[in-house]
Formats: structure tokens, C-alpha cells, sequence
């Protein structure tokens, strides 16, 4: 195999192949068709995250965040993408993933290229969407305290090594997972970023859970 060659799915980790590897994405997202969004009052409450890629030194990469630690919060402490709760002023779910990767990381975002995945929550019935940007450079995350206790840009191929392939355990199941910093990505942001890997042809490092 040649070194302009890597394995199906596997992003080539080499200076200056970045912004042309988030170029390729950017098509890819761009031409998928997410269909008709379910009609919002079907749900009791709506959610917006959204899935931040930028050239990184290497390779692209995506913003994660983990969310602060709070009573009454069931996300929280865990790995995320940017985002929460609708609010009434959203003029729409697009706008919800826009406003709080603003207020979580400091981070402005324009249009997305796509809705990536709409997933139905299965603890207090709700929807959260997620959107796909692409950015020209990587700006520097600055988490807000209240809500995120940590924030990093993760390059996609760590995602896809097998090397980091892990579990969680929660009320006696075990739930696949993708290790990140030493902390689990699993459960809904994990589904949320199956979806996009299905997108961008890549093999998440959980397999097939």
C-alpha cells in the first residue's frame, strides 16, 4: 500500500491532507438528503447538538465536550457534542445547535451543511437533533464552567482505532463506547456520531457495538 493509501474508512493522518480530507466531508454532507422532520408536537421537549469538524494539524477534527456535573441532570458528566434544550426564541432546532456552541465552547457557527440525524430520546420522550459544520480553522474551545467542565477538538481517526474501543457498564448492561481523553463516549452521542460515521464512510472504533 502505497503512502497516499490508507484502509476504507481510515482518514490519512499526514500534515496537509486536512483541509482537503474536510473538503471531501463537507461534499459528502452536503448531498445527503435527511428527509422530513417529524412534526415537533409529537415531543414534549427538543434538543439541538452540533457535530463542529475543522482541519486539524493532521487529520479533521471534531469538537467534544464534557458536561459539567449537576443534580437532576441525566447527561450529566458525560462526553457531548454542543448543544441542549430549544428555546422559544429558536426559530428553529438549526438555530438551537448555533446558539449553544456559542454560549458552551465560544465558538460562532454559520448555516450546517445537514442534519445529520434526529434521534428520539428514550428516557423523558423528546427529540434531539444533530448538525454537521464544517469549519475553515480551528478555533480555540473555551468551555463554559456552568455547563462544560472540558472541551477538546478529537481527531476522527482516534475515533476509528481499534485501540480505543471500550464499554460502559450501567444498571448491569454493557454498552459499547469510544475511549476519549480516558473518558467513555457512549449512549446518545455515540448514536448521533454512528450516524454521521455512516455518512462519511468511516468504521467507528466501537464496530458494531
Amino acid at each position: 500500500m502505497s503512502t497516499d493509501e490508507a484502509p476504507p474508512g481510515v482518514p490519512i493522518s499526514r500534515p496537509g491532507t486536512a483541509s482537503r480530507r474536510l473538503e471531501e466531508l463537507a461534499t459528502r454532507l452536503r448531498a445527503h438528503e435527511p428527509g422530513v422532520t417529524p412534526d415537533a408536537r409529537r415531543h414534549r421537549w427538543e434538543a439541538a447538538t452540533a457535530l463542529v469538524l475543522a482541519p486539524g494539524p493532521e487529520d479533521v477534527e471534531v469538537a467534544i465536550i464534557e458536561r459539567s456535573r449537576r443534580d437532576g441532570d441525566r447527561w450529566s458528566g458525560q462526553l457531548a457534542f454542543p448543544g441542549g434544550r430549544r428555546d422559544p426564541g429558536d426559530r428553529h432546532l438549526a438555530a438551537t445547535a448555533i446558539r449553544e456552541t456559542r454560549e458552551e465552547v465560544g465558538v460562532h457557527l454559520d448555516e450546517p451543511l445537514t442534519r445529520v440525524a434526529e434521534q428520539r430520546a428514550r428516557v423523558r420522550p423528546g427529540l434531539v437533533a444533530c448538525y454537521a459544520f464544517v469549519l475553515p480553522t480551528r478555533p480555540a474551545l473555551v468551555p463554559q464552567p456552568t455547563e462544560v467542565a472540558a472541551a477538546w477538538w478529537v481527531p476522527l481517526g482516534s475515533l476509528t482505532d481499534p485501540a480505543n474501543a471500550t464499554h460502559v457498564r450501567r444498571a448491569g448492561a454493557r454498552f459499547p463506547a469510544i475511549d476519549v481523553q480516558g473518558r467513555a463516549l457512549w449512549g446518545l452521542t455515540l448514536m448521533l456520531l454512528e450516524r454521521f460515521a455512516a455518512l462519511a464512510d468511516l468504521d467507528l472504533a466501537t464496530g458494531s457495538g
